[in-house]
């Protein structure tokens, strides 16, 4: 049986380290997202699981943007960039009908009770049309560098751990993603892998990795997918 925390216990996680959530960030990874996701939005774009903002933040320099996320501290934080913020639970967004013409899920989708929840409201307010923009981390790479994380929990190096990773041992793969969003009506337009390595002075590495077979490799699984007009 699965130790993965609930919704609700991620909300108290997540409230805890949003006053310190930017600085325990690969700011490397987060631009990478930024730039990936910004290039597939359109429109009017809702960001579930915004955690602070940067994603929704970077968006509104072209789009009409509204943020939620289920704990109160990382919408306060969202807020003080000056953005729409609401806190809810991706479960159950509190939005009308084909409301969206693109919503974005950064990271987010693997913690949640019930993913088919959030696929399905996704669904619903978004327009016909409208893009859903999916980012989280590829499970084997991901799984490796749990491991190793959780080695330096155990020599007492825990400076930028902010819950016990031990409880998330399955994260996204293309196989899992894809069968999931089209039993919600969803067709897939666009997949990317990347990068292979999480830091910045390996960029240009990164970008040739991307050009050959070990993009599978790849740390993060981006999906552009379209509900069907």
């Amino acid at each position: 049986m699965s130790n993965k925390p609930t919704n609700s216990e991620f909300k108290k996680i997540f409230d805890q380290i949003a006053p310190r959530y930017n600085e325990i960030s690969n700011s490397y990874l987060i631009e990478i997202r930024k730039k990936i996701l910004a290039g597939w939005a359109k429109g009017k774009c809702l960001e579930v699981g915004a955690g602070t903002g940067e994603i929704s933040h970077f968006l509104s320099a072209h789009h009409p943007v509204v943020a939620t996320d289920i704990a109160p501290g990382m919408v306060a934080e969202i807020r003080k960039r000056g953005l729409e913020a609401y806190e809810c639970d991706a479960e159950k967004l509190p939005f009308e009908d084909n409301s969206f013409d693109s919503v974005i899920s950064a990271e987010m989708i693997f913690y949640l009770d019930n993913p088919d929840n959030f696929l399905a409201e996704a669904y619903r307010v978004l327009k016909p049309g409208g893009r859903l923009l999916i980012s989280g981390a590829s499970n084997f790479p991901v799984k490796f560098y749990d491991r190793l994380r959780a080695a330096l929990r155990f020599f007492g190096l825990k400076k930028g751990m902010y819950f016990e990773e031990d409880s998330l041992r399955e994260f996204m793969t293309f196989s899992k993603i894809r069968p999931m969003l089209q039993k919600h009506h969803f067709q897939i337009m666009e997949e990317k892998q990347l990068p292979v390595l999480p830091f910045a002075r390996f960029d240009s590495l990164n970008k040739a990795l991307g050009k050959t077979p070990l993009k599978r490799f790849g740390i993060f699984i981006f999906v552009f997918a379209q509900k069907n007009a």
